[in-house]
């Protein structure tokens, strides 16, 4: 799995390397003076407006979690909520080796198994996917700012294989809904012609998001976790609209708020190539948006990009540490420990013997 994930990390990054070089062909152009300026234009005050709209959003995703809790072991959202900020500070300052820091915090909280908060996690991504590929596919279809762009036709058929795309994942999430374990034997057979090891992966990722999507009790369940989903990404998209808008450089300043969705896409895209808290496949990606097709110049797209990913990714971890801090938790440890829970998980699913226990935290 870690071979893989460095090849994904791998192709991404030559395809960022390709994006720096169009974006920084014209660097002696580059003018120091007017990158300063734009920064020196910023309302603060929205700034701070766009951070709350970000917190808002952690918040929203404790509430979520806290209804996939009511099957297993039902918790308050207030409960969900130091382990939203700690997860996320982790990422943000330790890159992927964080990723299962939230799922592992929660279950030692709840006393719950690691492999069940797992299987929610799984969920929970696929949930967001559906949200943000919602929101950005009816801004890309819909939006008048976003028709007037070059290559708009081209949007617009993005848009709609966007709610093609996004329809199939719904219907395949209802098929294993119900039938989960008949789907990831036929999945893992067809693929197991191919590749024996691939079939038995595949196969046990099914089941996993299999049992995730049994954490959603009912309908009233359901609903309630699209309301949060999309209420999450909602909060997300509106705090990009607010950064953007809160330069007084008139290049930002009159970008619409239907255009400044196609840089929460981008910036999703290039979060694939993250450096832990320094950054760089977003930031690349906003630039490269701003600059090649909303005719931004290089100095306000690269001041608009640094401090998109400073509201958006980093300022989560001033509230995380204060949260870890309280809970005792060392960033560190518990993300290498959540690594180790989630190795013995892949182990087990490959054949092996090791099974997945709840370990204390640090």
């Amino acid at each position: 799995m870690k071979k893989h994930r460095w090849l994904v990390m791998a192709a991404v990054f030559a395809l960022l390397v390709v994006l720096v070089y169009i974006q920084f062909r014209t660097l002696r152009s580059f003018q120091w003076s007017t990158l300063t300026q734009a920064f020196d234009s910023i309302r603060w005050m929205q700034l701070v407006l766009a951070t709350a709209l970000i917190y808002g959003a952690y918040i929203t995703r404790a509430f979520r979690w806290s209804v996939f809790l009511r099957p297993t072991k039902p918790a308050t959202p207030a409960q969900m909520v130091p382990a939203q900020f700690i997860g996320f500070t982790s990422v943000a300052i330790l890159g992927r080796l964080g990723e299962f820091v939230r799922p592992y915090l929660v279950a030692r909280r709840q006393q719950v198994s690691f492999t069940s908060q797992l299987a929610i996690y799984t969920v929970e991504r696929v949930f967001d996917l559906l949200a943000a590929a919602g929101i950005i596919t009816v801004t890309l279809t819909l939006s008048n700012s976003v028709q007037v762009l070059p290559h708009h036709e081209e949007f617009r058929r993005a848009g709609y294989l966007g709610i093609a795309l996004a329809l199939l994942l719904a219907l395949i999430a209802v098929v294993i809904r119900f039938f989960g374990p008949k789907f990831a034997d036929i999945v893992g057979r067809i693929l197991g012609m191919v590749s024996n090891k691939a079939g038995l992966a595949v196969r046990e990722k099914v089941l996993a998001f299999s049992h995730g999507l049994d954490a959603i009790a009912g309908w009233t369940e359901l609903l309630l976790v699209l309301f949060y989903s999309f209420l999450t990404w909602g909060l997300i998209a509106l705090g990009y609209v607010v950064v953007v808008h809160a330069f007084r450089v008139p290049e930002l300043a009159s970008i619409p708020a239907g255009q400044t969705i196609l840089l929460m896409a981008a910036s999703m895209f290039g979060s694939f190539a993250q450096l832990p808290a320094i950054g760089g496949g977003s930031q690349v990606a906003i630039i490269y948006v701003l600059t090649e097709m909303l005719r931004v110049g290089p100095e306000a797209a690269t001041a608009c990009a640094l401090t998109l990913y400073l509201i958006t990714f980093l300022t989560v971890i001033p509230a995380g540490l204060a949260f870890a801090q309280v809970e005792h938790v060392s960033l560190r440890n518990v993300a290498k420990a959540s690594e180790v829970e989630e190795e013995k998980l892949e182990e087990a699913g490959s054949g092996g013997n090791p099974q997945p226990e709840i370990a204390s935290l640090p």
